[in-house]
């Protein structure tokens, strides 16, 4: 445990108790139009993701259309936003640093054709922030890590607040269901510091990841965004192939990648996929020894290879599922003689130029 992704997880239950308090949402909220019927997320790696396990979250409770795309497939391949009402539409742009290129380039196209822009970041000295309309913080703190955690555990907690704001001003939830999700909000934070300490002891009791060779992460609902992160999060730190997809898509091709050589992690939760991923989990059973899964619905799953969370209606657990892929991308490394931060291709981002200069 030495490397300084476990002091930026271990910050993380304080950086989210932090950003739930932030009285930043509440002042946004007090500017942001009511009648919003469409959100267009933008934006690169874990922001993306982010946005895309909070994407039905805010649909469902804002009753607002919510596309996500990343930066190039806007700027390139997004024609729907053409057509959209300049007044009922917001363009919501994330990126840790508020450097990214081509969230930044995005942002310039959305201000271009009349839209207003949503910027959401660390970083208050940025050209995001800047180029916003209006602008929301992270409040995570400084993260020198390829593979971020606690920044990309705030976005989470950001955007869903975001949401439950937006949905209580259009008044498409009430005021007591708005008090029972940020409950929900702040006790799946509360909760951090055990998923932390008994999650570092199965990993340490079950060695598993021992060997990787690649890694298959499922999920559905929610947690399909959380799967797409757990696959980044895998592929960053131990630089190898990996891959991420629903659960009813698995079947439909990638099923048959799977060998005794495959590692699979499969997110589960209270949503009407979960009997699929538990049928899922036994039957891989018999392919890999090299199966786990996080459990988060009512009832608990007595198995060494599952790890179960509190269930969360609202969020489906979404930060302790989180909290749990994040400690497996960096202890994976480790047990496997690596640094999750070690230098892998990393004179590619300066090449391609995907920040810009401050």
């Amino acid at each position: 445990m030495k490397s300084r992704m476990w002091q930026y997880i271990k910050e993380e239950a304080q950086v989210l108790k932090h950003a739930l308090g932030a009285e930043d949402v509440r002042e946004v909220m007090s500017r942001v139009d009511t009648g919003i019927e469409a959100v267009y997320f933008v934006s690169h790696g874990s922001s993306f993701n982010a946005a895309t396990v909070a994407s039905n979250f805010l649909s469902s409770y804002a009753n607002v259309r919510v596309y996500c795309y990343t930066p190039g497939n806007f700027l390139s391949n997004c024609t729907t936003i053409d057509f959209e009402d300049r007044d009922k539409t917001l363009v919501i742009s994330i990126s840790q640093t508020g450097t990214s290129r081509g969230t930044l380039e995005a942002v310039e196209k959305a201000r271009r054709l009349g839209f207003k822009v949503l910027g959401i970041t660390d970083v208050q000295a940025s050209p995001l922030y800047a180029g916003s309309d209006y602008q929301l913080l992270l409040h995570c703190g400084e993260e020198k890590s390829n593979a971020k955690t606690k920044g990309y555990s705030a976005t989470l907690v950001v955007l869903l607040r975001f949401a439950v704001h937006l949905a209580c001003k259009k008044r498409k939830i009430s005021a007591n269901q708005f008090h029972t999700i940020y409950h929900e909000l702040s006790s799946s934070v509360e909760e951090l510091p055990d998923i932390f300490a008994s999650t570092v002891d199965w990993c340490k009791a079950t060695k598993f990841g021992n060997g990787m060779k690649n890694v298959f992460v499922i999920g559905s609902g929610m947690n399909y965004g959380t799967a797409l992160e757990g696959q980044l999060k895998l592929m960053e730190t131990m630089c190898m192939p990996a891959a991420f997809n629903d659960i009813e898509e698995f079947s439909h091709g990638m099923h048959r990648a799977i060998n005794q050589n495959s590692s699979v992690i499969l997110l589960n939760s209270e949503d009407s996929n979960a009997p699929f991923i538990e049928k899922t989990f036994r039957y891989l059973r018999t392919k890999t020894d090299k199966v786990m899964m996080i459990n988060a619905r009512r009832k608990k799953i007595k198995d060494p290879m599952v790890i179960n969370i509190q269930h969360h209606p609202y969020t489906q657990s979404v930060l302790g599922i989180t909290m749990v892929i994040q400690i497996l991308s960096v202890f994976i490394p480790e047990i496997n003689g690596f640094d999750p931060n070690r230098n892998a291709n990393n004179d590619y981002t300066k090449y391609m130029n995907i920040r810009v200069s401050v």
